[in-house]
């Protein structure tokens, strides 16, 4: 059962590709978005959106997030813009 004319390239390991360093780059990318959560941690008011239910029938039932909250409600919460 062997191939006949199999005309494969002699140097073809070069031009493999191995993904040992995965797991590595998994772990650096997740220390870096906890380095970059950290920095942001005090998140600002601006931030902050109230949720709200979509306006037609279709979307009513689905929950996302609002353009943001009023001066008025922020300083009712205690909160400063």
């Amino acid at each position: 059962n062997v191939v006949p004319n199999a005309h494969f390239k002699k140097h073809w390991q070069g031009f493999v590709k191995t993904w040992f360093n995965q797991p590595a780059r998994k772990q650096r990318r997740r220390h870096a978005r906890e380095l970059k959560a950290a920095a942001l941690a005090p998140a600002p008011i601006k931030s902050f959106k109230p949720v709200v239910h979509g306006q037609t029938i279709r979307y009513s039932a689905k929950l996302k997030k609002g353009r943001g909250f009023s001066l008025a409600e922020l300083k009712k919460a205690g909160l400063t813009a």
